[in-house]
């Protein structure tokens, strides 16, 4: 484990004198453990020539897949710690970190905790399109997605918590930001902000590619989180398009204003736990969110 810690390290930085001083050992010591590494591996993880230290492709694929482990690995040690010095209950979580999620969360952590102060909360941030994996697999004991990204799992249980709409984002400095509705038409000719296509749940990216057929001269920016697409906003760049459950209502620095198009529909978030729900804290929990979030 200390090899592998040492590797992503040195992954990371690049540089063998750099990981040295971040672990607090000898060059030599890095040198000799990725050695013995890639011994234990049977390649090469690292090409190094005097100017320059470069991962091989086997590296990089060691290290894209060793990471989540590492971090994973840390997180059961620590859990197993605290569960052996008391009886605890313990929760991972795992969310897409909406600015609504943002808003909510500090309060839903404090409620439960009211009710199981020694109890531990692990928060994971991931898209949309890993979060029922991760759900699947039992890395999380609950996630927080949008319902069409569950695609009706049998094994899934969905709880809906509130329902939305899709929106415009819109910077108050833009003229659209006075209108009560906007219109497809009405952002032919604007910039308009959207979520990577492996970042969407299935409706979100269904609308993006309405709206590029319907403006088909408009500026498109992408992004990798709808915490950024707010930012994006607030300096004026474009205006997003989300659900209204990803968002908070208005702020100083931009108006969420209902999209207008045809067949709309209420798009709903909520929580999804594996069935059957036994677990007596994960159900106090469940309880808890329904409270808190509206």
């Amino acid at each position: 484990m200390d090899h592998l810690k040492l590797f992503t390290n040195l992954a990371e930085t690049l540089n063998f004198s750099q990981t040295a001083k971040n672990l607090h050992i000898t060059q030599p010591a890095v040198t000799q453990a990725i050695n013995s590494l890639e011994q234990e591996v049977g390649f090469k993880l690292f090409k190094r020539t005097k100017r320059q230290v470069s991962l091989t492709k086997g590296g990089h694929v060691l290290y894209t897949n060793v990471q989540p482990l590492l971090i994973k690995f840390t997180t059961a040690v620590e859990t197993a710690r605290v569960a052996q010095e008391r009886d605890v209950a313990t929760l991972s979580i795992g969310y897409t970190e909406t600015y609504y999620e943002l808003q909510q969360f500090p309060k839903l952590i404090k409620e439960f905790n009211k009710l199981h102060p020694a109890s531990h909360v692990y928060l994971e941030n991931f898209d949309h399109n890993l979060l029922r994996q991760h759900l699947l697999n039992q890395e999380c004991d609950v996630t927080f997605p949008m319902q069409d990204s569950i695609q009706d799992d049998q094994n899934i249980a969905f709880i809906p918590l509130i329902t939305g709409r899709f929106a415009c984002i819109v910077p108050t400095s833009n003229p659209l930001a006075n209108h009560t509705t906007i219109d497809i038409t009405e952002l032919a000719d604007q910039t308009l902000i959207f979520l990577n296509a492996n970042q969407c749940p299935p409706r979100q990216f269904a609308i993006q590619q309405l709206l590029q057929k319907a403006c088909p001269n408009a500026n498109y920016l992408y992004s990798d989180s709808i915490m950024l697409d707010h930012t994006l906003v607030k300096g004026g760049l474009g205006i997003a398009i989300m659900v209204t459950a990803a968002s908070c209502a208005d702020a100083p620095d931009f108006r969420v204003i209902p999209l207008d198009y045809p067949g709309w529909r209420p798009y709903t978030y909520g929580m999804a736990v594996l069935k059957p729900i036994d677990d007596p804290v994960l159900k106090q929990f469940i309880a808890c969110a329904q409270r808190i979030f509206h």
